[in-house]
């Protein structure tokens, strides 16, 4: 198939931001992918001059509608196909007659389920008529800035990351709980059987692309279509801004259930897991460990290292992050005579060394006293505030300061970490809403430095 990518069309920006769009298959019958497409087309809001085709309808949702691309006044700049499998070589051959170069085939039923026959014969279609094609099989492409909601799902947030994924139900999920943690997405792309454009030529493009809102990239692969092209893309990505990896089919079992689910080639996980981080990537081993990472890295792309400091009113997490920053390779340094000084006005019963024990009665004003001396000191790279709320304590309080010192003049990463579940939703929200990390747990919190820590070494390497 590596042979077999080779077309003419090198420019993607249809893809992400086309000036008009066809949906062929537009429909309104419940549950169906054509009708999913065409409300969330019309929902997001297109930009562009957005058409309708099916050859039984006159308008879909109020939309007009029509029987076929031959009779729209315009040749759009992208097609997005939702038909029968069977009925997509033929299409094609009607975008070519149309003008139209870029498609996106949601159609499932190709060499995913061992017709070969006819995903070969959509990519022959292709190439003799210079189409390039994003697909079968994927979910779609959603492009929140552009308001191009070309996807099977549409509760997303606008942000700064872009998620490029070979599963299309896993991409699905996670633009859900990214939209529940209220973390925003600028990109979103089910790649789906790779059988044209892929996951290297995708992150090359939008490593590149002007006025782009992405901070972080999170690729979900199974098996790469061109591993060397994938790591040079990481590699030049990397330069500029983080790429998050997480590999699926690591086991045995996965790598089999990942060569069916959509006709991956699989691959070693340790030759993968050696050679991203060769190229600046940052290996991630869970959904989890991805939104945390994104949650760092959407903050601070340009904070972080090996140096952190634990700032809490409660003993118990301190020892718990001090026990996982430990175990990732990080150092709980100790703050020199001057800092100690500058902490002379804390409780006596406060040890002036890292970890910093506030104690259980701290206020905000303990905390500010605390993290803006540690942040200013330029003696810690990473601080994670820690509040464990006693009674009526006032962890909103808490939570503004951190904002506040986060937001200043210095080069230090500061970190939440609120534990509590209700009782500190509101300090959550807060800091949320001011792009500042937050964790509901010691061990997530840590690694949220962790990965930053993750960041600070690939800049030095590749840089």
């Amino acid at each position: 198939m590596e042979n077999q990518r080779k077309m003419v069309t090198t420019d993607l920006r249809p893809f992400f931001n086309p000036k008009s769009l066809v949906l062929i298959g537009a429909s309104e019958r419940p549950g169906s992918i054509g009708g999913m497409l065409a409300k969330h087309l019309l929902e997001g809001k297109f930009k562009g001059n957005l058409y309708f085709t099916n050859l039984k309808r006159d308008e879909v949702f109020g939309h007009k509608c029509y029987k076929n691309l031959a009779s729209l006044p315009e040749s759009p700049e992208l097609a997005v196909i939702a038909i029968n499998a069977r009925f997509v070589p033929a299409v094609l051959k009607n975008c070519a007659e149309k003008g139209i170069h870029h498609t996106i085939v949601l159609s499932g039923g190709f060499s995913e389920v061992g017709r070969g026959d006819l995903e070969e014969q959509l990519l022959e279609n292709a190439r003799e008529h210079d189409i390039r094609v994003i697909g079968p099989n994927c979910a779609g492409i959603a492009s929140t800035h552009t308001n191009m909601i070309a996807a099977m799902e549409n509760d997303y947030l606008k942000g700064a990351l872009t998620i490029i994924s070979q599963s299309g139900a896993l991409a699905g999920s996670m633009m859900l709980r990214a939209t529940s943690e209220g973390l925003g997405i600028d990109k979103w792309i089910s790649i789906g059987n790779t059988v044209d454009v892929a996951e290297d030529e995708i992150l090359d493009y939008l490593s590149r692309e002007e006025n782009s809102q992405t901070k972080v990239f999170f690729l979900y692969i199974e098996g790469a279509t061109n591993g060397r092209k994938l790591m040079e893309a990481i590699k030049k990505t990397s330069q500029k801004k983080p790429v998050i990896f997480l590999k699926g089919g690591r086991s045995a079992i996965g790598n089999k259930a990942a060569m069916t689910h959509t006709a991956s080639l699989g691959g070693d996980p340790k030759i993968y897991h050696s050679v991203i981080k060769q190229t600046g990537g940052l290996w991630v081993e869970s959904l989890d460990e991805a939104f945390d990472s994104y949650e760092a890295l959407s903050a601070y792309t340009d904070r972080g290292g090996p140096r952190v400091a634990i700032v809490t009113n409660a003993g118990g997490p301190g020892v718990l992050i001090s026990d996982n920053l430990d175990f990732w390779g990080l150092e709980l340094n100790q703050p020199s005579d001057k800092l100690r000084e500058q902490l002379a006005d804390l409780p006596e019963a406060c040890p002036r060394e890292n970890p910093f024990d506030l104690l259980g009665d701290a206020n905000p004003k303990r905390f500010e006293l605390a993290l803006r001396a540690l942040a200013h000191s330029n003696e810690f790279d990473t601080i994670i505030a820690v509040m464990v709320p006693p009674g009526d304590a006032d962890v909103e309080g808490v939570a503004k300061v951190i904002s506040t010192i986060a937001k200043e003049d210095h080069q230090t990463a500061i970190i939440g970490c609120l534990l509590a579940g209700k009782k500190v939703a509101n300090a959550v929200k807060h800091l949320q809403e001011k792009n500042i990390p937050c964790y509901p747990t010691p061990k997530r919190a840590a690694w949220g430095a962790y990965i930053l820590n993750q960041w600070y070494n690939s800049r030095k390497k590749i840089n």
